[in-house]
């Protein structure tokens, strides 16, 4: 069943778009504050969030970071500027109170699909970070150096020891991230994303772009 949760600091409000949505038997939960919405952060489900001018960006950033649910917003008076800010922000539409049900839940559809995928991914990312934390300070920066230098030598070169100790590391990172081939490896911190974040090194941050289209060319690394 699909759960849509109402954010909207109008009270009368607020209980006219939570009946509505209750007359077309969806759950709804009303929400005062972008403030208390967050501090109960669901994982499935819809947000209506009424657009009075307060900082959606907050919100955004909240549900990508904890949840990934879809944003729409929605106002009494649809001003240009404003939703064009608002969908930069990471709102997934815009509509105009009075609530249109058929067009929210039309909206949620197509978003449907996506979600899924979303999700997939953020578990996943989860799962590499887990594996990622088990690793050494040394070797997370020898899997970061793996993608950009790929050889033993050049990546002793570049850290300045020696490539029996790169090895030995290399060694041991395999083991700890229980894969066997050093496109695995790369797999799990790309999905990990940390090139980006700098969890295996600064210096690696330049690889993100190119890193999940690089791994077509991994077997050069085994």
């Amino acid at each position: 069943m699909l759960r849509i949760f109402v954010i909207d600091g109008d009270a009368t409000r607020r209980a006219q778009v939570c009946r509505l949505l209750m007359d077309r038997q969806i759950h709804s939960e009303p929400f005062e504050t972008t403030e208390e919405f967050i501090d109960l952060m669901p994982s499935r489900g819809l947000v209506l969030y009424c657009d009075d001018g307060q900082d959606v960006d907050c919100l955004v950033e909240a549900v990508e970071q904890r949840s990934w649910l879809p944003v729409i917003a929605y106002a009494e008076q649809i001003e240009v500027p404003r939703v064009v800010s608002v969908m930069q922000a990471g709102a997934a539409s815009y509509v105009a109170y009075p609530i249109d049900v058929d067009m929210i839940v039309a909206e949620y559809s197509k978003l449907e699909g996506g979600l899924a995928d979303r999700f997939a991914r953020r578990d996943r990312e989860r799962v590499a970070r887990r594996q990622l934390e088990s690793l050494s300070n040394r070797e997370r920066e020898i899997l970061g150096c793996m993608l950009d230098h790929g050889t033993s030598k050049e990546i002793a070169r570049t850290l300045g020891i020696s490539p029996r100790t790169v090895e030995a590391h290399r060694a041991n990172l395999m083991a700890r991230l229980e894969v066997r081939t050093a496109s695995q490896a790369i797999r799990i911190a790309v999905e990990a994303d940390a090139f980006r974040t700098s969890t295996i090194g600064a210096d690696q941050v330049g690889a993100t772009a190119l890193a999940a289209d690089s791994l077509a060319l991994a077997p050069i690394l085994q």
